[in-house]
C-alpha cells in the first residue's frame, strides 16, 4: 500500500520502541471462516520464539486495514508473515544495520512512495517499523509499478542471544486510472518471495514456517491468500 503520508514513529535510526504501549495480550486464535471475528491489536500467537502478534498494527493503533481497500466486499487485514531471527546481532543498531544490508542483497532494499508509522508486537511490546526513512518500505520495485513490499518490526531481544524481528509483506498493484492506484494483489505471494531472495542473498536462511492462527475469512473480514503461517529466516553468521 502507498502514498498514505503519516510520521514514522523512529528514534535512534528507526528503532523505535513504542513506551507505555504494552497492551493486554490475547493469544487466542483468530482463525475463523464462515463467523464473525473481531481483531484486535493486541492478538498474539504463543510461540517457540514467545507471543507474536498477529497484524501490522496502524498508526491509530488499530489492526491495519490496507487503507480501508476492501476485496470482493470484505475488509482486508494484514497480517504479520515473516519472522527474522538474527542469532549474530550484539545491539539493536547492528541488527538494524544488517537487516537492512540483507534487504537490499535481496533485491528489498528501502523505497520511497509508502504509509509509514506501522508497528509490530513482539513479546509483549510495541515496535515500530523499519525502515525508519520518509515514507518508505523494503519494495522489490518503485511505487509506480507492481511491486512486493513490507515492514518489519523490532528488534526485540532473544533470551539466547539476537535480535528477532517480525514483518508484514504483500504485493501490490498499480493503476493509473483508479482511486486507490494500488491495489491489494496477495500476500502469500510477496512473503514467498521475500523469503526465497533473503536466503539466496546469504545471510538469513529460511527454516520454516511457524503458524501464527492469522488466517480470516468471515463475512466482513479476509486476510485473501494468506495461509495463517509466517515464514521463518535465521541468520547465524
Amino acid at each position: 500500500m502507498s502514498h498514505r503520508l503519516i510520521p514514522a514513529v523512529c528514534v535512534s535510526a528507526g528503532l523505535a520502541v513504542i513506551s507505555g504501549c504494552t497492551p493486554t495480550i490475547n493469544a487466542a486464535n483468530v482463525t475463523t471462516e464462515g463467523a464473525e471475528a473481531t481483531t484486535s491489536s493486541a492478538d498474539a500467537a504463543n510461540t517457540t520464539y514467545g507471543l507474536i502478534g498477529k497484524w501490522m498494527i496502524d498508526p491509530d493503533g488499530q489492526p491495519a486495514r490496507w487503507l480501508g481497500y476492501q476485496l470482493n466486499d470484505h475488509n482486508l487485514r494484514e497480517p504479520v508473515n515473516v519472522i527474522l531471527v538474527d542469532k549474530v546481532a550484539k545491539t539493536p543498531q547492528e541488527a538494524a544495520s544488517r537487516l537492512v544490508s540483507a534487504m537490499q542483497a535481496a533485491g528489498y532494499g528501502p523505497k520511497g512512495g509508502h504509509s509509514v508509522g506501522y508497528k509490530g508486537l513482539i513479546l509483549g511490546q510495541m515496535y515500530g517499523q523499519q525502515p525508519g526513512g520518509k515514507d518508505e518500505a523494503f519494495s522489490d520495485g518503485a511505487w509506480w509499478q507492481s511491486n512486493n513490499h513490507g515492514r518489519v518490526f523490532g528488534p526485540a531481544p532473544i533470551d539466547s542471544g539476537g535480535y528477532l524481528w517480525t514483518a508484514a509483506f504483500s504485493r501490490e498493484d498499480f493503476e493509473l486510472i483508479s482511486s486507490m492506484h494500488h491495489p491489494y494483489n496477495s500476500f502469500k505471494v510477496a512473503r514467498d518471495d521475500l523469503s526465497a531472495k533473503l536466503s539466496a542473498a546469504g545471510t538469513f536462511k529460511r527454516l520454516d514456517t511457524l503458524k501464527l492462527d492469522n488466517a480470516l475469512n468471515t463475512p466482513t473480514l479476509t486476510t485473501d491468500d494468506h495461509d495463517g503461517g509466517a515464514a521463518v529466516l535465521v541468520a547465524e553468521k
